[in-house]
């Protein structure tokens, strides 16, 4: 009675459960591993019963490009030479349409005298999906809230801060991680009224503590360097599925300069929706046309300046900083002359990976012809290209790339120019970086030069 219940209750699972004797033989499985192995076009007769797992084991793994059924027959031999009792591991196990993942539990256990191996696969495909979605939106949100111009913090239900972005940071010259008890070690005072904002008043607190929106408080704040600001103080609570106060937003705007022209930072907002507009318009273009350069997938030629004309014109209207890399690989010519076009290719990837790797969301990475990439760098001026330029170039130079039995290195120079008064087209600014690009030529190659303003257009 109590064999035939533990036989109904490994049936009813929808785990696939089996037995192997001590030299991995199959001797017992349930009735989802019957299923399984009926789905999967498998021996219908036995379902394995009698087959030797570790041999299966052994053959996905040879089939296998990754390491997942090396690991399991792995895990199951350390069980069965008694290292270990039992282990858990998680591994792939694709079909032909379909991405899957499985969990197997290994356990030695002994019954009538003889040691035996139970294991059972769990799949957990649903469960790696839904993982891999919410860490891409984290990510996503992540490099968003880096790209906003203004500050956005998160708190949590206590009111304390689990994320700052970069503009929020800036704005306040640093960070403060206390509760809202401790609010009032903010330095801030209303605008309307000058009077000091104590803890209880600040935007943040009222949200978390009465589940208050809001919506542009003018203030003055005292930065932690001792600088002052005025900003747009905004702050929204968030709720669970249950309407309890969760956390709040916090988004912070720097208003310093632009307080004294209202009616001109509504014209510079109503420029700036028509700028997104005409974006998704040309996003919107980019869906049905290929703008993607095929060997590196980074923009290609045409893509740039579909992307970077309207982004340089939005620079000019609001005279921010704008700037422009240029820069190609040196000695390319020799690379694919000595080793090849093949790893010419594969050079030109890993040169447009690693620059990739050092631009942020907002900046505009471009093959811009043969071995020559272009970087539209929007709001950073003439020191920030350079450093973003020398943490590309230090990157790809210490890179080293495998060509049969040898490994070989490239270096880059590149040409940085600011957006200047007399930049009346984004050629004429692309232009001043090539020039600066043949200065490194000329100083010696797998160097970074700016082009001086007083050199002329």
């Amino acid at each position: 009675m109590r064999s035939a219940l533990a036989g109904d209750l490994l049936d009813a699972l929808d785990m696939q459960a089996a037995v192997l004797d001590a030299r991995g033989t199959i001797v017992a499985v349930n009735g989802a591993w019957k299923r399984f192995a009926s789905a999967n076009q498998g021996d219908r007769s036995t379902y394995y019963v009698g087959s030797n797992y570790l041999d299966v084991c052994e053959a996905a793994a040879r089939r296998a490009s990754g390491a997942g059924a090396q690991a399991v027959l792995n895990g199951i031999r350390s069980v069965m030479r008694g290292e270990r009792e039992r282990c858990t591991i998680e591994y792939p196990c694709d079909a032909p349409t379909q991405r899957r993942c499985f969990v197997v539990h290994v356990a030695r256990f002994r019954h009538e005298g003889a040691d035996y191996i139970g294991l059972v696969h769990e799949e957990i495909t649903a469960r790696k999906q839904a993982e891999e979605r919410l860490q891409e939106a984290e990510a996503t949100l992540r490099k968003v809230l880096e790209a906003l111009p203004i500050g956005v913090w998160i708190m949590d239900r206590e009111g304390h801060i689990i994320h700052g972005n970069s503009a929020g940071k800036r704005i306040w010259a640093g960070a403060l991680y206390v509760g809202p008890e401790q609010f009032g070690e903010y330095k801030g005072w209303w605008l309307s009224n000058g009077r000091r904002i104590a803890a209880d008043e600040w935007a943040a607190t009222r949200a978390i503590r009465k589940g208050e929106t809001s919506i542009d408080e003018e203030i003055r704040i005292e930065c932690f360097d001792g600088t002052s600001k005025i900003i747009l103080n905004s702050a929204v609570p968030l709720r669970d599925a249950a309407g309890t106060i969760s956390g709040a937003i916090i988004v912070n705007q720097d208003i310093t300069r632009r307080k004294a022209a209202e009616e001109q930072l509504r014209r510079a907002t109503a420029t700036v929706d028509a700028m997104n507009r005409e974006l998704q318009e040309v996003l919107a273009r980019e869906q049905d046309n290929a703008r993607t350069d095929e060997l590196t997938g980074v923009s290609n030629r045409r893509r740039f300046f579909e992307l970077a004309e309207p982004m340089f014109a939005a620079a000019q209207r609001s005279c921010t900083p704008f700037s422009v890399l240029l820069f190609d690989i040196d000695d390319f010519k020799r690379c694919n002359d000595l080793f090849g076009h093949q790893v010419g290719d594969a050079v030109l990837r890993r040169v447009a990976d690693i620059a990739r790797e050092h631009t942020r969301g907002a900046d505009l990475l471009a093959r811009y012809g043969g071995e020559e990439f272009v970087v539209a760098l929007p709001e950073t001026d003439a020191e920030g290209a350079m450093t973003v330029a020398e943490h590309i170039r230090q990157g790809i130079a210490a890179s080293r790339l495998r060509a049969g039995d040898r490994e070989i290195g490239v270096t880059i120079s590149g040409g940085v120019a600011e957006m200047q008064v007399g930049d009346d087209t984004l050629d004429r600014l692309i232009r001043r970086a090539d020039q600066a690009l043949y200065a490194a030529k000329d100083a010696g190659r797998n160097c970074i030069r700016p082009h001086a303003a007083e050199d002329g257009g």
